[in-house]
């Protein structure tokens, strides 16, 4: 059940992210600037969020994958 819901998370966060990137880049070249500007800082905190959070996740089974491996003998 918990995969289940993280998978529809991933996809509306996915659906988000491209809506953001397309509202962005025609708001930029229909003239509105600051609304790209807006679209783009909230496309990158986003990005920047899922990053540090894979970041996290990997240094978290890398730790426990030595840890297993290292108390195995």
């Amino acid at each position: 059940m918990g995969e289940k819901k993280r998978g529809k998370r991933q996809i509306i966060v996915i659906i988000i992210m491209i809506l953001l990137m397309v509202a962005s880049f025609v708001s930029m070249f229909q003239g509105y600037y600051r609304a790209a500007f807006v679209f783009f800082g909230i496309l990158v905190a986003i990005m920047s969020f899922i990053g540090s959070r894979a970041e996290i996740d990997n240094r978290v089974y890398l730790h426990t994958k030595n840890y297993k491996n290292n108390n195995r003998w």
